[in-house]
């Protein structure tokens, strides 16, 4: 333009501002004149320069980039930026990245976000290249044990968005810590809850069983209405919290419409009940809801299916006292298990316990297996296939459950079946030897007639499998309610509770001594976990 005035565009000013001094000095109306023809015919394009001083606007300012991290790389976004303490603040977008003003002098910031440790940067010079800062987020340990302090692996541990699941030992740890109430909860126990204040970085939450005073409900309990609706008043006035409830038993049959496909293919389902309409009624009264599989000992599947089962010398299924049993070590029979588990348990059970997860008593020596069942193998293939069932359902919210004979509680090895106690204490949430005093022989505990004893037997096989877990599994017995009285039954409900243990009553017809339920449990407290 005329008269030695000239205009810088902003691109160039943006980071050096040039003066330019004019050739001549111009009166004050020439001036006033260049003025308005550049604010007329240049605004928005270019800055006005006279002499020495330029007038550049805000939006010329250079702008300095700083992108937020943490350890991993990620970008943190929502990151409070300010610059010496109170001149500008920002905060990083979901990129990480925040941007200040550069003024042409060094400047420190600060950062903050929730859920790490304060940081901050000095900036000597402006750089056209982003600031880099790591932020070391906060980071809660912790352990959930019983109370005893042992560790419960398994466990699930939450803290605002933050959830973990704690490992074998029952460690934890949440990254991006914020103060908050941490909730602990593992199937089978009571959740727990602390507040954390943010301070200690260390933390301890102790979880308590529950503890389940349940009752076998029988496939014969939903021929008849009244039946069912019967048993469920004894929930309302006795001390029973929790049913068991048969969803496939040992006839192999499935009590409910199931649309496992192996289940409809062989012809196993059976629908007795509504398994919906049967969850909601024990939810109305608060009963924790046990769905009973029968699971290797399955004369349905074995004959229908003969790939699963075991088989004789001879290839046919394998069966003895009419009872026939699929292969533990075979893939299919597994999964045909865990389908139906699997199922129940998205239908709204609490626990899947699983009763004949076993090998055959007294196989002989030419039974047929996908597996050579050494003693090794049995121990393996029956801890495995607890824990797949772990690994399945606990994600569904379902304790996981194994059914034991009493006697495994009282030896070293497993018993010819695959079920040694202090292995499967580390499988399953819950183990349920099955202390019936009319199962031990003469000599058991001392005795000539077992039966004739039946608080003193339960007392002695409690004893002997709290001193073999290695575990966190809960010990719940199931207790003998046939061939007894109220006071025998009683006495054996009396040496469970004496040791913080659930229980569980046996009648196959559920046919119970009611007189033996007191209204009022005996204890209510503790681990029992020796």
């Amino acid at each position: 333009m005329a008269d030695g005035t000239t205009i810088l565009p902003m691109r160039l000013a943006r980071r050096n501002i040039v003066s330019v001094r004019s050739k001549a000095s111009p009166s004050l109306a020439v001036l006033m004149l260049m003025v308005g023809v550049v604010a007329s015919a240049c605004v928005s394009q270019s800055i006005v320069v006279v002499g020495e001083t330029p007038l550049p606007p805000a939006s010329d300012i250079p702008i300095v980039t700083i992108s937020v991290i943490d350890d991993e790389g990620i970008a943190v976004s929502g990151a409070s930026v300010m610059v010496n303490a109170d001149d500008q603040e920002t905060v990083s977008d979901e990129m990480g990245l925040a941007t200040i003003q550069w003024h042409g002098k060094p400047v420190s910031v600060s950062i903050e976000a929730p859920g790490f440790f304060p940081g901050g940067v000095r900036i000597e010079s402006f750089d056209e290249e982003a600031f880099v800062l790591e932020l070391r987020p906060v980071v809660l340990r912790g352990i959930v044990t019983d109370s005893s302090g042992l560790g419960l692996g398994g466990s699930t541990v939450e803290l605002g968005t933050g959830k973990e699941i704690t490992d074998e030992n029952g460690r934890f740890e949440l990254s991006r810590a914020q103060p908050g109430t941490i909730t602990a909860e593992r199937p089978g126990w009571h959740s727990a809850e602390r507040e954390w204040d943010g301070e200690a970085l260390v933390t301890e939450i102790a979880l308590a069983p529950r503890i389940i005073r349940g009752l076998h409900i029988g496939s014969n309990i939903f021929a008849d209405a009244r039946e069912w609706h019967n048993i469920l008043d004894v929930a309302d006035e006795t001390v029973v919290n929790a049913f068991v409830i048969d969803v496939k038993d040992e006839t192999g049959r499935v009590y409910f419409n199931s649309q496992v496909t192996l289940a409809r293919e062989i012809g196993a389902v059976r629908p007795l009940f509504d398994l919906g309409e049967v969850i909601r009624e024990m939810d109305e009264r608060d009963i924790y809801k046990i769905a009973r599989i029968v699971t290797f000992q399955d004369p349905v599947a074995a004959r229908a299916a003969i790939q699963m089962a075991v088989l004789d010398e001879a290839g046919f299924a394998y069966q003895r006292r009419g009872q026939y049993f699929l292969d533990p070590s075979d893939p299919d029979a597994r999964a045909y298990a865990l389908d139906l588990a699997e199922e129940v348990c998205e239908a709204g059970m609490d626990e899947i316990q699983f009763d004949y997860v076993r090998y055959p008593a007294g196989f002989p020596e030419g039974a047929q297996f996908d597996l050579p069942a050494t003693a090794e193998n049995r121990m393996s293939v029956i801890g495995a296939f607890l824990e797949e069932a772990s690994d399945l359902l606990h994600p569904l919210g379902c304790a996981v459950a194994a059914d034991v004979f009493g006697f495994v509680a009282s030896i070293a090895d497993d018993g010819g079946i695959g079920q040694q106690f202090s292995a499967l204490s580390n499988s399953v949430d819950v183990l349920s030897p099955m202390v019936y005093p009319s199962h031990y022989s003469t000599g058991w505990f001392g005795f000539d007639v077992p039966n004739d004893h039946p608080g003193s037997v339960v007392a002695g096989a409690l004893d002997d499998g709290l001193t073999r877990l290695e575990g966190s599994a809960i010990v719940r017995p199931w207790l003998q309610d046939f061939y007894y009285d109220a006071d025998q039954v009683r006495a054996q409900i009396a040496e469970a509770e004496s040791r913080a243990l659930g229980w569980m009553l046996w009648n196959a017809v559920s046919n119970f001594q009611f007189e033996a339920l007191d209204d009022e449990p005996t204890t209510t407290t503790g681990s029992g976990q020796g």
